[in-house]
């Protein structure tokens, strides 16, 4: 089974091979004195001018590699980073991007699929230089045409993804979003891996160095932007992936409180399951052992750990360490310091404190990562066994009880019953159920919780759009991250001409037209927390194609769950509660499913040859309540499919079916007939047995006679009520009663916790892959 391509998705193809290429006009040297004194230190940094005429792009200054925290290195491997001020003496060079921080550089064979190749290809120029001292930043500042500075420029901080364990803030070049939006983009590295998330669950390694390096980088930012001409009281960060997740985190964290106003999330939670990591120990343990460290003690292990060589820990073969593709040995955890708590617990009782506006969406196929390579899997589609495999899988993997009843219901949710054999509609139907369990639900699920009680504007946006540049196979769709070379500005940078930014590409028109809009959205919720102003969609400068995104006006999700849908062709405002049915089923009706209960147990092949006699219902404090969906659903107009055209099958089958029924009909009178009768034969035991107790001695032995009544009642009756009182009278283990409802679970208890908390992980195997 192929890997996921060191999990970045398909379009940074794109973004990774920025190579920029326009031509330089130096007016004048671009310089930045970080205080007010004349020995203040200086930055040195390079003029890209995107002047034309045609256009109301503005030339940027970059500022690469900045430096904003101590070295992690020695001693400071696995601890919280420091702030760095600047302390250099006089000017300093930032004309080039630091290293990438320490990470495995994937290797690809032939048998990896072609578009992993082609990316993984497109990352290397990027992961040349790796090195613990790697937290850097990178600034892109827009400057007026007349080469006089900006003031007061709002700031978009951009979090790379990676799944935790690769990536690098230089893959991102922000001089396109800068220019046109007229904004400050910030792109930066942090920790991964066992170096940003190795935690054993105590003091001696608390785990969450990555998060702290962005808050870090955040701090500085807020300390020092307004010397490139920033408003430090309007920053907003944004992140894809697991950096849409980071985003969610610091929302929820009390140590990056008041460090950013704004949050935008693409395609990433803080609720899904790669999010955080729930056995920090097991899997440093795990670690540890694999390169040689004594893993008794937990001060002893850490120790050892940091005497090891960058290189070696870089190295380690995460797949032994982590149990399954669903989950992340080294990501973050609840550390009580900056996750105080689990992100489910948190979502719904702190978020209401914060005055965020926050911007969240999806891609049509995010989940398209976890099919990728997957065996049975290609252009001609998957088949029933692959896929029904492919259920069971991660069935078997991410929930822990009534897995076999989860797996039917989620083959019959996933199953396009209009066309049930077709394999190309069943690989389809495959790419939405990881991308609704993964992204959609919990995407759906924060914004649910939040936009009540959120100060500011919630928006939530679904995007469809394939450009022309190839992301993918042609039947993947928009697949995770294919918005952010628009949203960068890479379809503008191709329109400037020969020589220009991202000239390598083949975008169309209709591309710029998509990249000119997303931009303007993008920057106008930094700028205001709402995407509809201050610019309207009515710009054609930069491209020819008619703009559909014109007099749109993206309604806010906490008004009435409506969403902007970003389509071919299509810009659509007036749509509500996307994906709904989808969202309900992950969301209400599998955790109904999974929720242990008693008598009422959910059967194995879900069928009750006929109804049960009514029992008289015994009221107790622990009946359970009745199950209500918690997502709104939408009114339904339409409730059935048009109507088939008859046909000579058709008849058949109906005809078949009466029959069937019939049978079905005629066995269950059958099956009455011989339980009255058997009713019958103890009615008349019982009237004799009476009979001959009152003339024996004139009184009815009423032992007997309540023998006689109990046999006739129905099993699961006397079970039920007996069981409900003594339930009430007898305690049970613990103190607690019989029949007390047991302790309310956590949020995610519905979920495996991939490893148990002992040290034992016997369950891990080399073939896991991650996201």
């Amino acid at each position: 089974m192929s890997h996921l391509p060191d999990k970045l998705s398909l379009p940074f193809v794109v973004l990774l091979s920025i190579v920029c290429t326009a031509p330089m006009v130096h007016t004048r040297e671009p310089v930045v004195r970080i205080g007010g004194g004349e020995d203040s230190p200086t930055l040195r940094g390079t003029l890209v001018n995107l002047d034309n005429s045609d256009t109301e792009l503005v030339p940027v200054e970059k500022y690469l590699g900045i430096p904003y925290a101590e070295p992690p290195t020695g001693m400071y491997r696995f601890k919280q980073a420091k702030l760095q001020a600047p302390n250099w003496t006089g000017a300093r060079n930032a004309t080039s991007f630091g290293p990438a921080c320490m990470q495995a550089v994937r290797k690809t064979t032939m048998t990896t699929p072609s578009w992993t190749r082609q990316q993984v290809a497109s990352m290397q120029p990027y992961l040349q230089t790796l090195n613990e001292d790697c937290l850097f930043l990178n600034i892109y500042r827009p400057i007026n045409k007349d080469g006089s500075e900006m003031r007061n420029r709002t700031v978009m901080v951009f979090i790379h993804g990676g799944w935790w364990s690769t990536g690098t803030g230089s893959m991102y070049n922000g001089t396109m979003l800068a220019s046109y939006g007229k904004v400050i983009v910030v792109t930066f590295n942090y920790r991964l891996g066992i170096f940003g998330f190795l935690s054993t669950e105590d003091s001696n390694a608390q785990g969450n160095y990555g998060l702290s390096d962005q808050i870090k980088a955040l701090e500085w930012v807020n300390s020092y932007i307004s010397f490139f001409g920033g408003n430090p009281h309007n920053i907003v960060i944004f992140g894809s992936g697991t950096g849409a997740a980071s985003v969610h985190l610091l929302m929820l964290s009390p140590k990056a409180r008041n460090k950013f106003r704004r949050g935008i999330s693409m395609s990433g939670s803080a609720l899904a399951t790669w999010a955080m990591s729930r056995n920090g120990r097991v899997y440093a343990t795990a670690a540890a052992k694999q390169v040689g460290c004594d893993n008794s003690d937990t001060k002893t292990m850490v120790d050892c750990l940091r005497g090891k060589s960058a290189d070696v820990l870089a190295n380690i073969s995460t797949s032994i360490v982590e149990p399954s593709r669903y989950y992340f040995a080294f990501a973050p955890v609840v550390d009580y310091l900056i996750i105080p708590n689990d992100p489910t617990r948190l979502t719904t009782k702190n978020m209401s404190n914060l005055p965020h506006d926050y911007m969240v969406g999806v891609t049509e196929s995010d989940g398209f990562m976890y099919v990728d390579g997957v065996k049975g899997v290609g252009d001609d589609g998957i088949n029933k066994d692959d896929f029904e495999g492919l259920v069971d899988n991660f069935v078997q993997q991410v929930f822990q009880s009534r897995q076999p009843e989860i797996k039917d219901a989620v083959t019959f949710s996933y199953t396009d019953w209009s066309d049930r054999n077709n394999d190309i509609k069943r690989r389809k139907s495959t790419v939405a159920l990881f991308t609704d369990y993964f992204f959609v639900q919990p995407a759906v699920t924060t914004l649910n919780a939040i936009a009540p009680v959120l100060k500011g504007n919630t928006y939530f946006y679904a995007f469809l759009y394939r450009g022309e540049v190839g992301f993918g196979p042609d039947w993947a769709a928009a697949v995770h991250g294919e918005e952010l070379p628009f949203i960068f500005g890479a379809p503008v940078g191709t329109q400037l001409g020969k020589g220009a930014l991202y000239s390598f590409s083949n975008f169309t028109n209709q591309d710029n037209m998509y990249s000119v809009a997303l931009m303007t959205y993008w920057t106008n919720f930094a700028k205001t927390g709402n995407p509809n102003l201050p610019e309207g969609q009515s710009q054609s400068f930069m491209h020819q194609a008619m703009n559909v995104f014109k007099d749109k006006t993206w309604p806010p999700y906490n008004g009435d769950f409506g969403y902007l849908y970003v389509g071919k062709n299509a810009a659509k405002t007036d749509r509500k509660y996307y994906r709904a049915a989808k969202v309900a089923f992950w969301v209400d009706w599998v955790p109904h499913i999974a929720e242990p209960r008693n008598d009422t147990d959910i059967r194995v092949n879900h069928v009750i040859a006929y109804p049960p006699m009514k029992c008289p219902v015994v009221p107790t404090s622990a009946t359970e309540a009745a199950w209500t969906p918690k997502y709104p659903m939408p009114e339904i107009v339409n409730v059935g499919p048009p109507k088939p055209q008859e046909s000579n099958s058709s008849r058949l089958s109906f005809t078949i079916s009466i029959g069937i029924v019939l049978f079905v009909v005629n066995l269950i009178v059958f099956s009455m007939w011989l339980k009255w009768k058997k009713k019958m034969k103890k009615e008349e035991k019982a009237s004799k047995a009476l009979t001959s107790a009152t003339e024996a001695n004139g009184q009815p032995r009423l032992q007997e006679i309540e023998e006689a009544v109990v046999e006739e009642r129905s099993p699961s009756c006397r079970t039920r009520s007996e069981e409900s009182t003594e339930a009430l009278l007898e305690p049970g283990p613990g103190g607690r009663a019989e029949g007390e409802r047991e302790p309310t679970p956590s949020p995610d208890s519905g979920i495996k916790t991939p490893l148990n908390s002992s040290n034992d992980i016997s369950g891990i195997t080399e073939d896991a892959i991650r996201l």
